[in-house]
């Protein structure tokens, strides 16, 4: 204690806590400023040593002398009131004690805030750096493959089905394996079987490898031969030939798929394993039919004759093994969607569709074909679409590189208005299969029907590109610009379509009567029902009846407003009677007989039966509800709407055009109804003046 009491007499323990604080200070200055003046490092370490070493002999000198008025004394000479150094010390806390609770502050602040923005700026600096010195990271999946087109090496070239057939089947098997990811066949369809460019193929793809093959066929014997290619170095990773019988050709399929996960090294669990080698029929003539059904099934169908064909390769797959379970669920799938488009008028096809879909569901119940088939039946015949929806994100996972399980996902999303969800199925689908037109057309579609049109006409002309004639998709680019009133850009449109095809011909009538030149527009209406034939177009009756009868009754109504009434009539009565014989055959589908209730419906309002015209809008309104279908049934409210407004019905008709101005899907806005001749009978009417002038907002 008198220690203590004799270090404090003689300031010993205050200077030791000044000089402690003062180097302190001096050791947080000196680092700071040393990084900035660029002083070297070893500077701040030598700083440190020399105050601490200067420790010692600063106890030793407060303890030994006293700093006084007359000088340097020793302490044992100096009175307390005397000392300059305890003076000069108070003050020297006072200032200390202000000083430190800066420095406290200020680094304080520059620890937990000035400093970790410094160190992220700084790491934000030198990742900047890193990517802009760093390779491109290639994006392609390792674990992809596309299969190009079999080389047909028989000397019978009517056997080029064999080698589609078999370089289908590989793709099955491939595609069933989720580890993969799989090109479709329509998407490799155009590219030769031994092609020159193919890492170029690749990249277009958007694949790692390559399966280029050939098949000969002799009778029974079948050599197939395999190479696996590394599309970035062009080196072959595995090849293989196979000489077998048309017996067992499925087994060389199976292998191939199997060696193919091998060398990619892809997961292949138990239960993928089984479902690629599960042989589906021990007919190999079964199988040869249900291989020509199968390329018959990938072209785009649009005639009777065209489709019969195709069913009747599959009806022979059946007849030749009555237990062939995929061959059955593909045929019940086929016919029913040949009854969708309105091929069946009769109804057979539909009653031998639901006793095929039966078949397939008692011979290999649960299966992915069948289930398949069964959604489509939902889908096609039951329009359940929410159920159908179920059932085909249950085979999303068992089947993942199936595009057109992802594609019937983008078509029944959007019927049930979850557009969002439909939109990132056919991205998948378009993912599976880059090169196939009809994705990204009805991903175009989808875009428009969700209100987004400048996605719509980006992925429209992207569609234009990979099927050149795509009429559909020409005229949903003309959708988009008439539905805004751009007479202009629907000009541009046209300039850049073949003028001798009649659809386009069509197309430019519907421009020329919305700009209110009838007499020409009547003249190339009149051209194109005539080379029209049969052509189905989706912005005319959403494609479910030939497009010429809307052009009818688009010529009959230019020939109103140009005061050709006698011709007007009797093209209505022409349009009336086709409708009427068309709805005495019986119409599986309530969507094509709404569609010819809407082209009866127009006629008779141009005929003058108002009444009877009336009828025939309520029944459309009915056969398709927007609460059933929301992607379609604003369409047919549409031309409802089109019948009572050609009726002069504009109390009705008033309402459901606010209503449609408000929905997407509908594809109208105030901007079409004034320049669309269609609505002058309403025209001057309060209610339609006031929708024109005040237009509702449309629905988020």
């Amino acid at each position: 204690m008198k220690l203590i009491t004799e270090l404090k007499r003689r300031n010993v323990i205050r200077m030791a806590g000044l000089y402690l604080v003062g180097a302190w200070l001096v050791t947080q200055v000196a680092s700071t400023l040393f990084p900035t003046f660029g002083v070297a490092g070893w500077a701040l370490r030598a700083l440190v040593i020399i105050l601490a070493i200067g420790f010692i002999p600063m106890l030793v000198f407060s303890w030994v002398f006293e700093m006084t008025p007359e000088g340097l004394k020793r302490d044992a000479d100096v009175k307390p009131e005397e000392s300059i150094a305890a003076q000069t010390a108070r003050r020297m806390e006072h200032m200390i004690v202000a000083v430190l609770l800066a420095a406290l502050a200020y680094f304080g602040f520059d620890k937990f805030v000035l400093a970790p923005k410094r160190e992220a700026a700084a790491v934000a600096v030198v990742r900047t750096e890193q990517a802009r010195q760093a390779p491109a990271v290639a994006t392609v999946n390792a674990k992809s493959i596309a299969v190009l087109p079999f080389e047909n090496l028989s000397v019978d070239k009517a056997n080029g089905y064999f080698a589609d057939g078999v370089q289908d089947q590989i793709l099955t098997g491939l595609a069933k394996i989720g580890d993969l990811k799989v090109i479709s066949r329509t998407s490799t369809q155009k590219y030769a079987s031994r092609p020159d460019n193919l890492s170029q193929i690749a990249k277009e793809l958007g694949v790692a490898h390559i399966l280029e093959g050939s098949v000969q066929r002799d009778g029974k014997k079948v050599r197939i031969n395999v190479q696996l290619i590394d599309a970035a170095t062009d080196s072959h990773l595995w090849a293989e030939i196979y000489d077998r019988t048309l017996d067992d050709v499925f087994a060389v399929q199976s292998e191939v798929a199997q060696e193919i996960a091998k060398q990619l090294a892809a997961n292949l669990s138990r239960g993928e394993l089984a479902a690629i080698t599960t042989k589906p029929t021990e007919v190999a003539a079964a199988y040869d039919a249900y291989l020509k059904a199968r390329v018959l099934n990938a072209r785009v169908i649009q005639t009777r004759q065209q489709a019969d064909l195709m069913l009747d390769a599959y009806r022979e797959a059946v007849r030749l093994d009555p237990k062939f379970s995929v061959a059955w669920a593909q045929l019940a799938r086929e016919l029913f969607r040949v009854s969708w488009v309105g091929l069946d008028p009769s109804g057979k096809l539909l009653v031998e569709g639901e006793q095929a879909l039966r078949r397939a569901s008692e011979l290999a119940p649960g299966s992915p074909q069948a289930e398949e088939a069964r959604g489509v039946h939902m889908y096609y015949v039951k329009r359940d679409f929410a159920g159908a929806l179920a059932v085909m994100n249950s085979l999303k996972t068992k089947l993942p590189n199936d595009g057109d399980i992802w594609m019937w996902g983008g078509y029944l999303n959007r019927r049930v208005s979850r557009f969002k969800e439909s939109l990132a199925d056919f991205d998948r689908a378009r993912s599976l299969s880059p090169n196939d037109g009809n994705i990204t057309y009805h991903l175009a579609v989808t875009a428009v029907a969700s209100g987004d049109c400048e996605r719509g006409l980006r992925e429209l002309d992207a569609a234009l590109a990979l099927s050149g004639d795509n009429t559909h998709a020409l005229a949903m680019k003309l959708q988009c610009a008439w539905s805004s009133g751009d007479l202009s850009r629907a000009a541009t449109y046209l300039a850049a379509a073949d003028a001798n095809a009649p659809a386009v011909q069509g197309l430019l009538g519907t421009q020329l009567l919305y700009r209110r030149d009838y007499a020409a527009a009547s003249a190339q209406l009149q051209r194109a029902m005539t080379g029209a034939g049969d052509t189905l177009i989706d912005a005319f009756l959403n494609g479910y009846v030939p497009a010429r009868n809307e052009w009818a009754l688009q010529l009959g109504l230019a020939q109103q407003h140009s005061g050709a009434d006698r011709e007007a009539l009797a093209n209505y009565r022409q349009v009336k009677s086709d409708a009427t014989k068309a709805l005495a055959a019986k119409i599986g589908s309530p969507y094509v007989e709404a569609a010819w209730r809407s082209v009866l419906g127009q006629a008779l309002a141009g005929l003058g039966e108002r009444e009877a015209a009336a009828k025939q809008a309520q029944l459309v309104g009915s056969l398709v509800p927007e609460s059933v279908d929301s992607l379609e049934g604003p369409g047919w409210t549409y031309y409802k709407a089109r019948i009572l407004a050609l009726n002069g019905d504009a109390k009705e008709v008033v309402p459901l055009l606010r209503h449609l101005v408000q929905t997407r899907a509908a594809q109208l806005s105030v901007e079409n109804l004034r320049i669309d001749p269609v609505w002058d009978g309403i025209r001057d009417d309060p209610g339609f003046q006031a929708l024109l002038a005040n237009p509702p907002r449309s629905e988020p």
